[in-house]
């Protein structure tokens, strides 16, 4: 008989941009997601180090894992900017953690034309991140990798597909792969990703109604991939009005058994 998990991928949005949010505002978004939602493992992108504090804080019994964009130097201290937008794709749990890496994905545009377009055009030119952790589950050892890929330049986002995949191929236990895609399963270059992870032995779980609550197209840019072997006894994005006012995502669910 194998563990059932509950495993959800969710772009927080970084707190710098919600307005009027208070510590109380963090404690009970978080406590409605760990606690009320039960929440296993908890894969983020855009969580910042303040918004990390309330959690470690008030919810002692969980792990905070992995390392930010720009990391935690002097620069990120003198320049309010950095500091304003050093986001992690933090993976928080209750399991025992055996350890975590954080890996830099390709992210400088390799023309002069992406390069103006990244700067001027979208406003937008930064670095992209994985946080991989091996967790303890029972006597069983699982990999969870959670990123969060380049919005707007395809061949960016195409070099981070491939870093990912090399990834996941050096791992030898069974993988959850979460994140903040930034492309749906219609895109070329995501549709051949889904195709290698399926020689791999991972499934994309088939949720395709539209995660990123603003966007006008009815499809998935948050995604979770597991072993085909898994089977999945609940999907569901959560659709909670006062996490609606916290991000302008969905957090995507899944309860699976595992082994």
């Amino acid at each position: 008989m194998g563990h059932r998990i509950k495993v959800c991928t969710f772009n927080v949005r970084n707190d710098n941009l919600i307005p009027d949010l208070t510590t109380e505002m963090i404690k009970k978004n978080y406590h409605k997601l760990l606690i009320d939602y039960r929440i296993d493992i908890l894969c983020t992108q855009e969580l910042i180090e303040s918004t990390m504090q309330v959690i470690r804080d008030n919810f002692s019994n969980y792990h905070i894992l992995g390392d930010y964009r720009y990391g935690k130097g002097r620069l990120v201290k003198k320049i309010k900017t950095l500091k304003k937008y050093n986001e992690s794709n933090a993976i928080i749990t209750h399991f025992p953690v055996v350890d975590t890496k954080t890996y830099s994905l390709p992210w400088l545009p390799r023309s002069i034309k992406e390069i103006y377009n990244g700067i001027f055009k979208y406003r937008s030119l930064t670095p992209r991140i994985i946080t991989l952790s091996n967790l303890k589950i029972g006597e069983e050892e699982i990999v969870v990798i959670n990123t969060h890929l380049d919005c707007h330049i395809e061949s960016i986002k195409n070099s981070q597909l491939k870093k990912v995949e090399k990834i996941l191929r050096k791992q030898k236990k069974p993988i959850i792969l979460t994140g903040d895609f930034n492309t749906d399963k219609g895109d070329p270059i995501f549709t051949r990703f889904i195709a290698l992870l399926n020689q791999m032995g991972l499934k994309r779980v088939e949720y395709n109604q539209k995660t990123f609550a603003k966007s006008k197209e009815d499809v998935a840019i948050d995604h979770i991939f597991i072993p085909n072997t898994w089977k999945i006894s609940k999907l569901e994005a959560i659709k909670d009005p006062e996490l609606e006012h916290y991000s302008d995502h969905y957090p995507i669910c899944i309860e699976v058994e595992i082994g």
